[in-house]
């Protein structure tokens, strides 16, 4: 039984950890409280290049205030997620210690039975043949089997197959004892842990529901924020809205060398221009000018670069990878959700589970720290910069590579992969982001 290890993600721990998560969102959010431009102040803007400018960056502010506060739940529900998982994990242990233990007591039971109704057959025996001493210790001993067995033991008389069969019966009543007291601590582990399964789920579960309620709240602050952008700029409001998403995921350029490595993030870039697709701004609502550009809000979740060609590490199975990654993209747009490993919903390491198990390979079961640490059990992990497609990205607090796992998605190239993300946001393809970014990956196929 891991107790120490079920201990540390208990339910105190998990709130703990939540609160501290949530009370730096709610810290970040009050300290930038940006407050995007009402329709009155769209409305006055337009024609007025610095009024418009303003507004634009208020706008842009909005929308990084919102990303940021929306990467720290997103963290705190994965945390939340995890240590979900981890209790299951803890608590299918203890029901499998507790079963083992009850076998083995009842099969000692039997055995401490059987081997003490010999002695006493064979006492009983020596009792009948004239066995004087030995008469009067079985009428002063009574019925009590243990008393019988020691008096027995103490007999000089016995002979040397009486002696044996009196020791192994001693032998087998004491390990019977023993076994039965492991079956006791056993089942008050299985107790134990299932009250911190239970309260660790339901704070998880209170996590996600936040989370859901919150990512609804921000979809539609988005496409408010799209169209007053819309509105300012003479683009479409869908152009918009794309442009204002892709901010949450942005590409910076290649890091120069020297640059610190993935787990180790550099500071976040700058918020990227809109794309070259989206059209010039109108006329009536011209653009932020060269001389005095508008103020980009720095990205809360910078993305990774692509790793670099491999160099060295367990060769992939090309043929298993291929097949993990078309099931994971089988599921894309499917939701989120605690804990599941399809058929329709998923969370991270449900996913990556079942999509290497659709390739016949099994990568630790359901859990991003499983999964990582049979990686490196059996040599199966290399550095991010050698990462190839098929390949477990993983995230940890601070990117340590011995703290406990909170995310795990799946690698498919060009600097991109596949995760269930959190609670409201469905299975997607994403930039690799840098952020709490562990600098191994797990190669399974490896």
């Amino acid at each position: 039984m891991r107790r120490p290890g079920r201990r540390e993600i208990g339910a105190v721990t998990l709130v703990t950890a939540l609160v501290l998560a949530l009370g730096v969102t709610s810290t970040t959010a009050a300290t930038a409280a940006p407050t995007a431009p009402s329709w009155d102040d769209v409305q006055s803007a337009k024609g007025d290049v610095e009024a418009t400018q303003i507004a634009v960056s208020r706008i842009l502010e909005s929308v990084a205030a919102m990303n940021a506060e929306a990467e720290q739940l997103r963290i705190a529900s994965l945390i939340a997620g995890e240590q979900h998982q981890q209790a299951t994990a803890a608590l299918e242990q203890a029901v499998t210690d507790m079963a083992t233990a009850e076998r083995r007591r009842d099969a000692a039971l039997e055995r401490a039975d059987a081997s003490g109704q010999q002695a006493a057959q064979l006492a009983a025996q020596l009792a009948r043949s004239g066995g004087g001493d030995l008469t009067m210790a079985l009428i002063v001993s009574g019925s009590e089997a243990d008393d019988l067995l020691y008096r027995l033991g103490t007999m000089s008389a016995l002979s040397t197959r009486t002696d044996a069969v009196v020791t192994r019966a001693l032998q087998d009543r004491n390990v019977a004892a023993a076994l039965r007291e492991q079956a006791v601590v056993a089942r008050d582990a299985h107790r134990d842990a299932t009250a911190e399964a239970e309260a660790v789920y339901a704070e998880a579960a209170d996590v996600a529901a936040e989370a859901e309620q919150r990512a609804l709240e921000q979809q539609a602050l988005l496409d408010d924020l799209a169209a007053k952008l819309a509105e300012l700029t003479g683009r479409s409001a869908a152009l918009e809205r794309e442009y204002l998403e892709s901010l949450e995921h942005e590409v910076p350029a290649p890091p120069a060398p020297g640059n610190p490595a993935p787990g180790n993030p550099a500071p976040s870039p700058s918020a990227p221009a809109p794309s070259p697709s989206a059209p010039a701004p109108s006329p009536s609502a011209p653009a932020p000018s060269p001389s005095s550009p508008a103020p980009q809000p720095p990205a809360p979740s910078p993305s990774a670069p692509a790793p670099a060609p491999p160099a060295s590490g367990p060769q992939p199975n090309a043929a298993a990878v291929a097949t993990a990654i078309a099931f994971a993209r089988a599921q894309l747009g499917e939701p989120y959700q605690y804990g599941a490993a399809g058929p329709n919903a998923w969370d991270c390491s449900g996913l990556t589970m079942m999509a290497y198990s659709a390739a016949g390979l099994a990568i630790g079961g359901h859990g991003a720290t499983s999964q990582y640490s049979r990686a490196a059990s059996r040599g199966l992990l290399v550095p991010y910069s050698q990462a190839q497609p098929g390949d477990l990205i993983f995230y940890s607090t601070g990117g340590s590579t011995s703290a406990s796992k909170y995310h795990v998605t799946l690698y498919i190239g060009g600097g991109q992969m596949i995760e269930a993300p959190m609670p409201g946001r469905p299975v997607r393809i994403v930039t690799v982001r840098s952020y709490d970014l562990v600098g191994m990956v797990a190669r399974p196929s490896g």
